[in-house]
């Protein structure tokens, strides 16, 4: 028992002693704030994507000198990417940080700034940006082919945004719309879906007509985004699809039309086809 009693109190000063590394909890931390003007985001606001941002950083110390400023984003939640991080000296910075407003219609983009001191405490000040479209003319294509993905010569899949058809061997991240019939599927599926996480949501042939501008695809979008699925139904001449590409673009919504549909019954016979007239932003 003596023994035991005699580890305890030589355990107690090294426990004691632990605790008080890393510093005073209580000391103070650094404070970190956006100064609000004409040329800068101070707050929560809604602008479009690619747009040129301005922030006026202003940091003081807390316990020990200032030691570094720091800023990063987040895209819906997505892991935080920096576009500035600088070593400080002195008890009060400021300093102007600009970047371009990344991410696509409809994201939500967090921006935390953090200041931190010599003695490592830090303070963050976070502010939320939304993507909104530009005001822009949409333009119309037409004609334009999607076959069974078994047929390995021809256009199996579409890029949206460029306005050109992909082989099965192309960047799956440029994939907006695809056939889905598989190797393995008789016939023709006649079902699209995308090869880079975009979305459809079924709207109608007065939306197709209607569709002018990217206001009216963007209104659209919010009011049926909750019912969007990665892939269509079974399409059928005459359907009308709202499709939000997964291409990291700053306006990625397009308005899809059925105009013409090649099923042929034959087994092996790949050359089957959907016909689709689209619009797009004016870009």
């Amino acid at each position: 028992m003596k023994i035991k009693h005699l580890l305890l109190a030589l355990a107690l000063p090294v426990v004691a002693f632990l605790g008080s590394c890393g510093g005073d909890s209580k000391d103070p931390k650094p404070s970190i704030s956006l100064n609000a003007g004409a040329k800068y985001v101070s707050s929560d606001i809604s602008v479009m994507s690619d747009s040129l941002l301005s922030f006026s950083i202003s940091a003081t110390s807390g316990s020990g000198n200032l030691s570094g400023i720091s800023a990063n984003y987040s895209i819906n939640g997505a892991a935080a990417k920096t576009f500035f991080d600088s070593s400080v000296t002195g008890n009060a910075v400021n300093c102007i940080v600009k970047t371009r407003l990344a991410g696509s219609v409809d994201d939500v983009v967090v921006f935390n700034f953090t200041a931190k001191d010599a003695n490592g405490q830090t303070s963050t000040k976070s502010i939320k940006i939304s993507v909104i479209p530009p005001t822009a003319p949409l333009l119309g294509f037409q004609a334009q082919l999607i076959y069974n993905t078994n047929n390995t010569g021809f256009d199996v899949a579409y890029d949206l945004n460029k306005g050109v058809g992909l082989l099965k061997t192309d960047p799956a991240s440029k994939k907006d719309l695809m056939d889905m019939t598989t190797s393995s599927m008789a016939q023709f599926s006649k079902i699209w879906g995308s090869d880079n996480m975009g979305k459809f949501v079924k709207v109608t042939s007065n939306d197709f007509t209607n569709a002018n501008t990217t206001t009216y695809l963007y209104n659209l979008w919010k009011a049926n985004s909750a019912t969007a699925t990665t892939q269509t139904a079974v399409l059928a001449v005459g359907d009308v699809y709202l499709v939000k590409s997964g291409q990291d673009l700053p306006f990625n919504l397009y308005i899809v039309k059925v105009t013409n549909i090649q099923d042929l019954p034959a087994i092996g016979n790949h050359n089957d086809y959907i016909e689709f007239s689209y619009k797009k932003i004016d870009n």
